[in-house]
């Protein structure tokens, strides 16, 4: 008897079980009947593959409904999505004219549901253009991440296949081939050799006029002292003709010193830039022997460069 009655509370325990759990869904299925909640409908003109009737929707993260329904739209073409919203949420929903629809994904699982957001810019005009006459009302769309992650992709591929690549390659390897021969070129070592040659001249040539400019400078310096103090010896001699010979004299012989010192400041100002020529050529001569590919390959000079040049 022990072991009948125990069966006897077993059966009852799991057939009620069974009832409470019958009930339990039924209940919770029915209770999305009784709720009160508002139509609404947006359109797609991409691939809803992973949204399936019963999606969330959510608007800016919130769930705020499910998606009832999804369709071929009347044309044939937009996909018709059919929403049901809450009654509360709907009110901004229909005062918000920057809200779109977009599809998006959950988590990595492949489904996806509908997110309502405000958005700006180019998003406001991506809805397509409707031909006849939705069921409800209609919330815009606009081209999910994913889509936009693809249209980049596709136009950066189009750009891509449009580079003539054939050309570009041809013209790398001939000018490749145009440096090798360049550098194995023997001239290049004797075209090196020689401006090292007129390096070296020109500097030597730079410390002549040195020692030269330096050797001037005392006399032109004791011509200046001679000048006036005969200047100052014959100034009571102005009113005869000796005098006057004298002080014509003198003024060739001003006129002579003043030659002379422009003679030395223009031949140190030549010395100068013979200087800057021998630094500039050993500077040219050791970035060519360091990389001969300059030759063929460095930028030409700017135009402040070429004005420093020609003043020189």
């Amino acid at each position: 008897m022990a072991t009948e009655a125990h069966k006897f509370q077993v059966g009852v325990f799991v057939i009620g079980a069974t009832v409470i759990g019958i009930a339990a869904a039924i209940w919770l299925g029915a209770s999305r009947f009784f709720e009160e909640s508002r139509r609404f409908v947006t359109y797609f003109s991409e691939s809803v593959q992973g949204l399936d009737a019963g999606a969330s929707v959510k608007y800016r993260g919130v769930p705020v409904g499910r998606v009832d329904a999804i369709h071929i739209a009347p044309d044939g073409v937009l996909i018709e999505v059919a929403m049901d919203c809450d009654v509360d949420v709907a009110r901004a929903l229909k005062a918000d004219e920057s809200l779109r629809a977009t599809l998006e994904l959950s988590g990595i699982t492949g489904l996806r549901y509908i997110e309502i957001d405000r958005h700006v810019g180019d998003a406001l005009h991506q809805s397509p253009t409707l031909t006849f006459k939705p069921p409800a009302e209609v919330i815009p769309s606009a081209r999910s991440s994913f889509k936009a992650i693809q249209v980049a992709l596709e136009d950066v591929y189009d750009h891509f296949m449009q580079l003539d690549l054939h050309g570009i390659s041809s013209d790398t390897r001939e000018a490749l081939q145009a440096a090798s021969q360049l550098l194995r070129d023997q001239r290049l070592a004797t075209i090196l050799t020689n401006v090292e040659a007129a390096s070296v001249s020109t500097n030597a040539l730079t410390k002549n006029l040195q020692t030269l400019a330096g050797k001037l400078a005392p006399a032109v310096d004791n011509t200046t002292q001679a000048t006036g103090e005969a200047k100052a010896l014959f100034a009571n001699l102005n009113q005869s003709v000796t005098g006057k010979q004298l002080a014509a004299t003198l003024d060739r012989v001003d006129r002579l010193t003043q030659s002379t010192e422009q003679f030395v400041v223009g031949l140190q100002s030549t010395v100068e830039r013979l200087d800057r020529t021998v630094t500039n050529l050993q500077s040219l001569t050791e970035e060519v022997r360091g990389q001969p590919s300059l030759l063929l390959f460095s930028e030409p000079p700017t135009s402040e460069g070429q004005t420093d040049r020609t003043g020189r």
